[in-house]
């Protein structure tokens, strides 16, 4: 067989085994407070067109899990008021937790470390061939700084953005 990468797929397909099944899915991170940057966020809406959230991706950047991902959403609009109401409260934790309480785009809610509380969570879903399981997934249940935060007025603009494509919790 022919060592040639494909440049369309980025690997040789002949020489890759492939999967038995689509099936495993990654196991959970165990619970424990975790340091971890939102690399991710992407304002959707609800699978019912009646709301939208925020969902924020979070990277473990130290320890045994680096680089492993959590995500959670943030309701903003929903025909539950009570679902707004702990979405919006969520929110607003992170926003103090990154000390912006006025971002302007999704790039003002990324890149910036926090602490995240995870705990693993029992939930049902529908797999790929409609067959109903029982799975185990993370869920973050409290975001604090990553700092001990002097007060607000006291705190330092971010700096300029740059043009480096290194984050800058990967820098130094």
């Amino acid at each position: 067989m022919s060592n040639n990468v494909n440049d369309f797929l980025g690997f040789n397909p002949h020489e890759t085994e492939a999967a038995e099944s689509f099936e495993g899915r990654q196991e959970p991170i165990p619970n424990g407070t975790y340091k971890a940057v939102a690399t991710s966020a992407t304002r959707k809406h609800n699978k019912n067109n009646t709301g939208w959230f925020w969902e924020l991706v979070f990277t473990v950047i130290e320890g045994q899990y680096e680089g492993r991902t959590v995500t959670h959403r943030f309701n903003m609009a929903n025909q539950s008021d009570e679902a707004v109401a702990i979405g919006r409260s969520h929110m607003k934790r992170y926003l103090d937790a990154i000390g912006n309480l006025e971002p302007r785009d999704e790039d003002a809610l990324c890149n910036i470390a926090v602490i995240i509380t995870v705990t693993c969570k029992k939930n049902e879903y529908t797999n790929r061939n409609g067959k109903r399981v029982e799975g185990i997934n993370n869920e973050i249940t409290k975001i604090d700084p990553a700092f001990n935060a002097p007060n607000r007025c006291d705190r330092q603009e971010p700096a300029a953005a740059t043009t480096s494509a290194t984050p800058p919790w990967k820098k130094g």
